[in-house]
């Protein structure tokens, strides 16, 4: 008899029944599966999903066959085995970080994040639920951030009434999570999968301004939480952890934070990506458990040379989740005009960072989609979507920041093959052809041909000059094309030149 196939990266869920209801601070199975050919082996632990019913979901990340047997305190759970193949499909598997400072799927394939944010979503009904997904897959976002738990405070016009735990004694009960709930938040994770987009989940509230109480559990409560989370979320590819935005809004020691994170790390059978993002004080993003800093800093991408910094004190990839949103609300953080937005996106792009969207306009709910979701009304999706192409064109890991000591032209791109120059508000009217030259990396040396395009990125155009350049003067941290008139640039600001070598 053959065995059910399954793909490459993708879940395979295996249900049980049980004949009781094990609590969720105990593990109520746990598969051990092994690869036929490899000999490697995972354990993976379930959980309870209503009634009697135990589930498990395991990602396996080898083709080939696998078998599997159960263990469990329950006699109903355990002792149960099986097989299934695995073949090779269209996922590029988990995202994990690349290269020091960029992001890659589990098969190599780059990933350049291009986020999108709205914080309440799992929260609102339909047809906004699904409505949103369509309009930030549309859009061309790659990345969406949302949180487990309900908001409270300002802006939330619907307070929903399922929630994830029930209640003992008048307290929050995260032995008793609700089922419903948790198979809303698979649903929800499931549909961002099938649009192509990585699902990052922010796991623990800042927001709850007292409304409901989730910001109360202990940390043993949190511990408890977060096993059942990982256990039903985990095996899909495209999950992102982070454990809280901005986490200094909540009253707890930076050590349980850390003891937290840790947790989360070791009881992840498939080591996602992990964060925790920042209000006003800095997290310390150099703790191992980090795999890349979540960063929230209103004025990091207003000017050319800051946000590399944080790239040269952790050592990790930045992704910068919040510099402020298009919108027309009065707070400071929540009313940039397009043209700031996607200006600050590119600089973001040139420090060798990532950075994420927001639309904070007033909804018709009087709540904001940044909150809620819904349609997008702003004009910087669509040259944020044009950014993304342009970094999908990239053939390599990613845009590094070429002589970060002291590059007055703030150039980003990978030694001696690809350059991006970004003009900003600057609007020349020609340019001279000139390289920076950084350590480390390979130098450019007297002969090397380039080709270059113009980037007009608020009309969306890449008009390339139709000349070769050749240089004829490399310095020690500087190379030109003496020979070579100065370019004639378009009017208008908002440019940015891509300049490629050509030949060998």
């Amino acid at each position: 008899m053959r065995a059910p196939q399954s793909e490459l990266y993708r879940p395979v869920e295996l249900t049980f029944s049980g004949t009781d209801v094990i609590p969720a601070d105990r593990t109520p199975v746990t598969v051990h599966a092994r690869h036929e050919a490899s000999g490697a082996e995972r354990a993976v632990p379930g959980f309870w999903d209503g009634g009697t019913t135990y589930r498990v979901r395991f990602a396996p990340d080898l083709e080939g066959e696998w078998s599997w047997t159960s263990e469990s305190t329950d006699a109903a759970l355990s002792g149960r085995s099986g097989t299934f193949e695995v073949v090779r499909g269209t996922d590029h598997g988990p995202v994990r970080v690349a290269h020091r400072f960029h992001f890659a799927h589990a098969d190599g394939t780059p990933f350049r994040p291009v986020g999108a944010t709205a914080y309440n979503w799992l929260h609102q009904d339909e047809p906004l639920f699904s409505s949103t997904v369509g309009a930030i897959a549309e859009a061309g976002f790659n990345k969406f951030r949302f949180m487990v738990f309900p908001q409270g405070g300002g802006y939330i016009e619907h307070l929903p009434t399922l929630m994830p735990f029930e209640k003992t004694d008048g307290r929050w009960d995260v032995t008793k999570p609700v089922p419903e709930f948790f198979q809303r938040l698979d649903r929800a994770v499931e549909v961002l999968g099938e649009r192509g987009i990585q699902a990052d989940v922010l796991i623990y509230n800042a927001y709850d301004r007292g409304q409901f109480g989730l910001n109360e559990l202990t940390e043993e409560e949190d511990a408890i939480y977060l096993r059942y989370l990982v256990a039903r979320l985990a095996a899909h590819p495209h999950v992102w952890w982070s454990l809280c935005n901005e986490f200094d809004q909540l009253e707890r020691p930076d050590d349980r934070w850390d003891r937290t994170g840790e947790l989360l790390a070791e009881i992840d059978p498939y080591d996602h990506l992990r964060s925790i993002h920042n209000w006003i004080e800095l997290y310390d993003n150099n703790q191992p458990w980090v795999t890349h800093a979540s960063i929230q800093n209103g004025a990091v991408t207003t000017d050319f040379g800051r946000a590399n910094l944080y790239r040269d004190v952790y050592g990790k990839p930045v992704v910068l989740d919040e510099i402020k949103y298009e919108g027309d609300i009065p707070d400071r953080w929540g009313h940039l005009d397009a043209e700031q937005l996607v200006h600050q996106f590119w600089i973001a792009t040139v420090a060798g960072t990532y950075a994420s969207h927001g639309e904070s306009f007033v909804t018709e709910s009087g709540s904001l989609h940044m909150v809620e979701g819904g349609p997008l009304r702003g004009d910087s999706p669509a040259r944020l979507a044009f950014l993304r192409e342009i970094l999908e064109e990239v053939d390599g890991a990613g845009l590094d920041p070429i002589d970060k000591w002291d590059d007055p032209a703030y150039v980003a791109g990978i030694p001696r093959r690809l350059y991006v120059q970004y003009l900003g508000a600057s609007a020349p009217a020609t340019w001279d052809f000139r390289l920076p030259i950084g350590f480390p990396g390979e130098r450019p040396e007297p002969g090397d041909r380039f080709e270059v395009d113009v980037i007009d990125t608020w009309n969306m155009t890449v008009t390339p000059l139709g000349r070769t350049f050749t240089l004829d003067d490399v310095q020690r941290n500087d190379a030109y094309d003496r020979a070579s008139a100065p370019v004639e640039l378009p009017e208008g600001e908002a440019l940015a030149l891509r300049i490629t070598r050509v030949g060998d």
